[in-house]
């Protein structure tokens, strides 16, 4: 299973590619149990950056085709993104609703399950607790993906977190 997930910005549009892999480990020698080992794997991650200058469409623009080209690079099976939240600024959540359209359209014109979680979805899934601390949830998308002290950019680590929470959802759910 190959999971995108998308921290979609006006500015700045993370994006984190997982897989899951489970792997058959040994047969215990008095044993007809196979033991298992769920891991997951860092794929690519990164983002997408635009100006804040250049006018929205063109900036909508250079958002899709970068998502596109990334979608068709990586061939994810299914993608996640960040649920809407409450914004204090209208403008602001209207335009991020822009780039969220461009993502779900892309979601669409590739067949792509999309899967949305809100942030103590998201938290409690890294962390344990639905109220932890960014810093807390990038730490444990390093620990999690085993990223080491590679720097990552926050809107990149968090579309990573969206994967990890995405996977571990749907495990419990089977």
């Amino acid at each position: 299973m190959r999971i995108i997930g998308i921290d979609p910005g006006t500015i700045c549009c993370g994006y984190g590619i997982v897989e899951s892999g489970v792997k058959s480990l040994a047969q215990h020698a008095n044993s007809k149990v196979i033991t298992h080992n769920s891991k997951l794997y860092h794929v690519a991650s990164g983002e997408v950056r635009m100006k804040q200058k250049d006018p929205l469409p063109e900036r909508l623009n250079l958002l899709y085709d970068s998502l596109k080209t990334i979608i068709n690079e990586y061939r994810p099976s299914q993608l996640c993104i960040e649920k809407i939240f409450y914004h204090k600024s209208i403008r602001s959540a209207l335009v991020l609703g822009c780039t969220r359209g461009v993502v779900l359209l892309l979601a669409a014109q590739n067949d792509l399950p999309v899967f949305e979680y809100n942030s103590t979805e998201l938290k409690m899934a890294l962390t344990g607790y639905g109220r932890a601390e960014k810093s807390q949830v990038q730490q444990m998308v390093k620990v999690i993906l085993n990223l080491g002290s590679a720097a990552r950019s926050e809107d990149s680590t968090d579309a990573l977190a969206l994967c990890i929470c995405h996977i571990n959802s749907s495990v419990r759910v089977k």
